[in-house]
């Protein structure tokens, strides 16, 4: 064979050599794309499980994207999903029924904690409340239309004192804790962290006035009705890594209230303590139901003239999701 044949065929064979080096290459080199979720989450304890997920790298290896906005209170995560800016947010009930009775297209996916004592009271001792009773003719501050709203009706309702009795003062949540501290209000109706800040704040100062077993708040997942039915994949990946994240938060608690510290931004010592009101478990209940019933009844009472009936809170629940990812996490009565 001439040189130049097998000059050209050497010249060939390397070129082929090459291609399918490359080709090899970018084959094993190429990733999956990941799908995208914007989520609307509120840094408290209770979004834990939504931290460590994120921070252990579960939605990921479940090929998604989770890219998440930080939102004081959950009513705002939940406009932010209904203004088209979040796919998904965290939410307590009264929020969601508040929306509900609006007729907004929202749907819960999954409950994924229970609090025991999410909302407190917590007074001013030097304003003279040192009891429930005390509360009459006080200033009592809260977020208008949120979960502490709701709290602050039935924790007067079982203490025997007419709302009309006390003072409310509505304020935006950055200033729950600064209207306490510099004495605006004589008290108010929240959440943690801000608990926990005004606890170490006013030290013993503080009051907090608190009926044991009076309201177990739940902390939701939704989303609007198209993304629910546009992204029923999607939804049920999210949902085996909370799934996931719930067990890393079972088996490892402190390294789980580590993970939450750092996102929430606080090393309060009454962190710790608190944290054993927090019960982590990816679900949907029948309670979720009666308590979205009571949160509307509620709210029809206070408008004067509302001719509207309860909605059926079926109608706002998806459960399809969470049956595909753990059918027995699913007790609501007609699924």
């Amino acid at each position: 064979m001439p040189r130049t044949a097998i000059a050209l065929l050497t010249a060939v064979a390397f070129v082929l050599a090459g291609m399918i080096g490359c080709s090899r290459e970018k084959d094993q080199g190429a990733l999956p794309e990941l799908e995208e979720i914007v989520l609307a989450v509120t840094p408290w304890p209770a979004s834990a499980a939504l931290y460590v997920a994120l921070e252990k790298g579960y939605f990921r290896e479940e090929g998604l994207s989770v890219t998440t906005q930080s939102h004081v209170s959950g009513h705002l995560g939940l406009e932010a999903v209904l203004a088209g800016r979040a796919d998904l947010a965290t939410s307590g009930e009264t929020p969601i029924a508040r929306r509900a009775l609006d007729g907004k297209p929202l749907m819960i996916v999954a409950t994924v904690a229970e609090i025991d004592r999410a909302i407190m009271v917590i007074a001013r001792k030097d304003r003279g409340i040192s009891s429930a009773d005390h509360l009459r003719g006080k200033k009592i501050g809260l977020v208008a239309g949120t979960t502490a709203d709701f709290f602050l009706h039935i924790y007067l309702t079982t203490s025997y004192i007419n709302p009309r009795e006390v003072r409310i003062v509505n304020l935006a949540t950055g200033r729950i804790v600064e209207a306490l501290l510099n004495g605006e209000v004589d008290a108010v109706s929240t959440w943690s962290p801000y608990t926990g800040i005004l606890r170490d704040e006013l030290v013993g100062n503080a009051c907090i006035v608190y009926n044991e077993n009076l309201y177990t708040m739940t902390w939701n997942i939704t989303a609007t009705r198209d993304f629910v039915k546009n992204n029923p994949e999607r939804l049920r990946k999210f949902l085996r890594a909370l799934v996931r994240a719930n067990g890393f938060v079972a088996e490892q608690p402190e390294q789980a209230r580590a993970i939450a510290l750092r996102y929430l931004g606080t090393d309060s010592a009454l962190f710790a303590k608190d944290w054993q009101d927090y019960h982590f478990a990816v679900q949907l209940d029948q309670s979720l139901i009666l308590t979205l019933e009571d949160q509307a009844r509620w709210m029809l009472g206070k408008q004067t003239g509302d001719t509207r009936g309860v909605p059926n809170f079926l109608d706002f629940i998806h459960v399809d999701a969470l049956q595909a990812v753990q059918p027995q996490a699913v007790t609501i009565a007609g699924h």
